[in-house]
């Protein structure tokens, strides 16, 4: 009697080892098949920083760009600041025809 309730005990208990060791296996199986973490974790450290070098030599240009355009912007506004306003150059030729046409009437 006691001897085959100990015949029953160790046979449940190889079925639950081979059910363990099954899924042991598995499971390594699994993971044998996926990029391990550090390997993850490298690529996405490496996408993510040749996307920042990228986006900071774009923003570089952009600046490069913003510089140009402005000083552009400064030497149009000064050129025309050493020029007299159109309502003036209007008064100057009027005055003048007007000069003329006084001398010749």
């Amino acid at each position: 009697d006691s001897a085959d309730k100990h015949a029953e005990e160790m046979q449940a208990l190889k079925v639950s080892h081979d059910k363990h060791a099954q899924g042991l296996a598995d499971t390594m199986k699994a993971q044998a098949q996926h990029a391990n973490l550090p390997d993850r974790l490298a690529y996405l450290e490496k996408r993510l920083g040749d996307s920042a070098d990228k986006h900071a030599e774009e923003m570089q240009a952009l600046k490069v760009s913003h510089d140009k355009h402005a000083q552009g912007l400064a030497d149009t506004m000064k050129a025309q600041a050493q020029h007299a306003n159109l309502p003036d150059r209007l008064a100057y030729l009027e005055k003048r025809l007007g000069d003329s046409a006084d001398k010749h009437a």
